[in-house]
């Protein structure tokens, strides 16, 4: 049985870091249900901090609720994630267009320090920390850019992309030293404010991952 202590951060964090984390490695199956009681139970926390944790979860698009109450992993198809990286292509690359002319020193520095992040991560090879430090990556790219609107709409693929980035280390663990290498290029033609670069490599990266993926999803 395990039990959350209250340290610096919040119960309601913890709950959430402790469900996401059973999510993205398997430890909870999409389509599977999440019952709360059991989860109480596991955890030792009242059912407050479980429901906020579980809203989070829906917002991040890793849980649904369904009228009743009922709450179930999201089960993406080989359908969403096609949707996906029709998306992430073409968002993100804008986003790192524009992710070189506009970032500021704080947000080049947060960058660089995802990718000494990941670089570390590499070595122990944890799915956890690699797909963390992997959406933190992009996501800064993404605040780089300034722009609200795609700040947002990236926002809402979290999800998706969340089982899309598991399917791909479990599938090839190495993709992860030669991503590592693609977010150093990536970086350097944002430190140079070489936007056409930017784009065409975080264009290039995300295709990479997709041809990846549909290997993986062939199996």
């Amino acid at each position: 049985m395990t039990k959350i202590e209250i340290k610096k951060s919040t119960l309601k964090s913890q709950v959430y870091e402790y469900l996401k984390e059973d999510i993205i490695l398997g430890r909870i199956k999409p389509g599977e249900r999440l019952i709360e009681e059991k989860v109480a139970e596991e955890l030792q926390v009242s059912r407050s901090p479980i429901r906020e944790a579980v809203r989070m979860l829906e917002k991040d698009g890793l849980l649904s609720v369904n009228k009743s109450g009922g709450v179930t992993v999201v089960e993406p198809s080989i359908e969403d994630f096609r949707y996906l990286y029709e998306c992430r292509v073409e968002m993100e690359s804008l986003a790192a267009y524009y992710a070189a002319e506009r970032r500021s020193s704080e947000q080049l520095e947060e960058i660089r320090m995802n990718i000494l992040k990941m670089e570390k991560v590499t070595s122990h090879n944890s799915l956890k920390n690699v797909h963390d430090v992997n959406v933190s990556f992009h996501e800064s790219i993404v605040r780089a850019s300034g722009n609200p609107f795609l700040i947002s709409m990236t926002s809402q693929l979290r999800g998706v992309n969340s089982f899309y980035r598991k399917a791909i280390l479990e599938f090839d663990p190495k993709r992860v030293v030669d991503a590592s290498a693609e977010h150093r290029q990536i970086y350097q033609a944002i430190v140079d404010q070489d936007n056409i670069s930017a784009r065409k490599l975080m264009k290039q990266h995300i295709e990479d991952d997709y041809t990846l993926f549909m290997k993986s999803a062939m199996q």
